[in-house]
C-alpha cells in the first residue's frame, strides 16, 4: 500500500484519539533533509502491528524511504507555536536520522519576513523512542522572503524563541528516514490533538452460486474485500457455515487466497440448510471481519 505525497491522517488508517484541532490539521508529508525545498522522493508506506508494544493501540504507520536524503513524517500547522505541544514516538530497528523544520512568524517580524528553525534528529535503533518539539534546539534564520536573503541567525529551542521573539502562527515538519532507514510513527501530537495509526476499514462480501439447493449438488461461494475507496485488496478468506440459529462457526475450507481479479472461490457439497459466510482473519493493517451471512436452504 502506497501513499500520496500527503497522505491525510484523516484516511482510513488513522483515528483521532484526543481533543482539539479536526483531523484536518494534520498530514503525512515529506521533504529534503537539509532543506525543505531540496529534492526528495516519496517513501512506500504501510500499517505495521506493533513493532513491539505500540504507544497507543496495536499499529503503527510505517515507513521504507526510496533512498536517503528524505525526511518523511507529519506536518502540523499553528496558530500559537508556544502552545503548539508537537510530538511523536518512533521505531527504527536499525535507527535513523531526521530533521524538524518550522516556519514562524512573531509580532516582531517586519512585512515580508519570517524565521526558519531548523534541527537534526535521531532515533536509536529497536526501541521506541518520543520526540518533544519543545525540547529541540533548533538553528533559526530570519529569512526576506522576496529576496531569500538571511538577515540575521540564532539557536534556541522552540520555547525558548518565543520567549525571545514573541508567539505566532507557522508551519512545522517531522521528518525522519533522512539516512534511508525504514521506520514506524505513533502517537502524533499537536495543537491538543492526538493520531493513534490503526487498522483500515475493510468490507468482506459474499456470493453463493445459488441459495436453494437439493442436498448432494455443489454450491461455489464467492468472496472478496474492498477498502473504504471500494478497491479490491485481495486479503484471504476463510469460508464457514453453521446450523441456523447457532453461535458458533466452523471451517469450511482453508485459508483461501484470491485469484487474479482479487476474489476468492470456495466449494462445497451441500447435505442440509445452513449458513455460510467469508471470515477475513486478522492482518497487519486491519482487524479481523466477516461478511454478512447468507442462508443456503437445502431440499432432501
Amino acid at each position: 500500500m502506497t501513499a500520496p505525497a500527503q497522505a491525510r491522517a484523516s484516511d482510513p488508517v488513522t483515528t483521532l484519539t484526543g481533543p482539539g484541532s479536526p483531523l484536518d490539521g494534520m498530514y503525512l508529508t515529506y521533504v529534503g533533509c537539509d532543506a525543505m525545498g531540496a529534492p526528495a522522493a516519496a517513501p512506500t508506506t504501510r500499517i505495521n502491528r506493533g513493532p513491539d508494544v505500540a504507544p497507543l493501540g496495536r499499529r503503527s504507520f510505517g515507513l521504507v524511504p526510496f533512498g536517503p536524503g528524505t525526511a518523511s513524517g507529519p506536518t502540523l500547522s499553528f496558530l500559537s507555536l508556544g502552545a503548539l505541544g508537537a510530538g511523536v514516538d518512533v521505531h527504527a530497528a536499525s535507527g535513523t536520522t531526521g530533521a524538524s523544520y518550522i516556519w514562524v512568524t512573531p509580532p516582531d517580524l517586519q512585512p515580508g519576513q519570517a524565521w526558519r528553525g531548523r534541527a537534526d534528529l535521531s532515533i536509536t535503533p529497536g526501541a521506541w523512542e518520543h520526540v518533544e518539539t519543545a525540547a529541540v534546539r533548533h538553528e533559526w534564520v530570519l529569512v526576506d522572503l522576496a529576496s531569500g536573503e538571511a538577515l540575521a541567525q540564532e539557536s534556541a529551542t522552540p520555547l525558548d524563541f518565543v520567549t525571545t521573539h514573541g508567539d505566532g502562527p507557522g508551519l512545522l515538519v517531522t521528518g525522519f528516514g533522512c539516512d534511508g532507514q525504514a521506520f514506524n510513527l505513533d502517537a502524533v501530537r499537536g495543537n491538543g490533538a492526538t493520531w493513534d495509526f490503526e487498522g483500515m476499514a475493510l468490507v468482506t462480501s459474499i456470493l453463493p452460486s445459488a441459495t436453494q439447493l437439493s442436498s448432494g449438488d455443489e454450491l461455489s461461494v464467492a468472496g472478496s474485500v474492498t477498502d473504504a475507496g471500494g478497491r479490491v485488496t485481495g486479503d484471504p478468506l476463510v469460508l464457514q457455515s453453521r446450523v441456523p440459529g447457532a453461535s458458533e462457526w466452523t471451517d469450511v475450507s482453508s485459508v483461501t487466497h484470491s485469484g487474479p481479479d482479487g476474489a476468492s472461490w470456495a466449494g462445497v457439497t451441500v447435505s442440509e440448510t445452513r449458513e455460510f459466510r467469508w471470515l477475513r482473519p486478522e492482518s497487519e493493517y486491519a482487524d479481523e471481519g466477516a461478511s454478512e451471512p447468507v442462508l443456503v436452504t437445502v431440499a432432501p
